[in-house]
């Protein structure tokens, strides 16, 4: 068996092993685990300046930080559910943003005669389909909203986020469809390119925002299993 070695640094080694248990952002772990050092070397300064020797007070304020994976886990469902929060109000206002414009801008298209080709009806069915779930969507970003602040609810988050990455999702590949069968009047061309851009820009946004919280909410998931193995 190996003796530990004793010139290893236990509040390195173990500040290590938090950032690297904990689900957040490469500069988020960063961030923690300076904050987290430097709280611990100040506090074995301090048993030092008591009497106890470097490694004797480093090994104390290790053994007093408590079980690394439990709280890297704490914190990572701390971090996701402030994320969750931010994520849910403004995907919700991206949404709406979003339904404003294609409520308004096909309201004027249509007023300035554009119609969609018959072969084309397929188009009709989605805008309509989106019709009745972009609401559904915003009511379910608000709802969450409210759940994520009152008990950080990872449940909450993964809906919202669901939800979010499918109705962007199916916005974005509804817009590039329409850009390449659609012809608007000369009048409303340069209105429905706005309107696809935009679309395309804020979707892919909402799509990137909503895959990378499930991606970090799998992780924390997972967590448990991955300890164990």
């Amino acid at each position: 068996m190996l003796a530990p070695d004793a010139t290893a640094d236990p509040i390195a080694d173990l500040v290590g092993r938090f950032e690297g248990a904990v689900v957040a952002s490469a500069r988020t772990r960063r961030e923690l685990a300076r904050e987290i050092e430097g709280d611990l070397r100040e506090d074995a300064a301090a048993r030092v300046a008591a009497g106890a020797t470097e490694r004797e007070a480093a090994m104390a304020v290790v053994a007093g930080f408590g079980d690394v994976r439990a709280l890297a886990s704490e914190m990572s469902v701390e971090l996701l559910a402030a994320r969750g929060t931010r994520f849910a109000s403004l995907t919700a206002l991206g949404s709406v943003v979003l339904l404003v414009a294609w409520f308004s801008g096909m309201t004027t298209l249509v007023g300035l005669g554009f119609r969609v080709p018959a072969d084309d009806g397929w188009m009709l069915q989605v805008s309509r389909a989106l019709d009745v779930a972009g609401p559904l969507v915003v009511a379910v970003g608000l709802a969450g909203w409210i759940a994520i602040r009152r008990s950080g609810s990872l449940a909450a988050i993964a809906t919202v986020a669901a939800l979010q990455l499918g109705f962007a999702g199916a916005l974005v590949a509804g817009a590039i469809a329409m850009a390449g069968v659609a012809t608007a009047p000369a009048a409303g061309a340069g209105l429905l390119d706005a309107l696809i851009a935009l679309t395309v820009l804020l979707g892919s946004a909402l799509v990137a925002a909503s895959a990378g919280v499930l991606v970090r909410w799998g992780a924390i998931r997972l967590e448990p299993r991955r300890a164990r193995s």
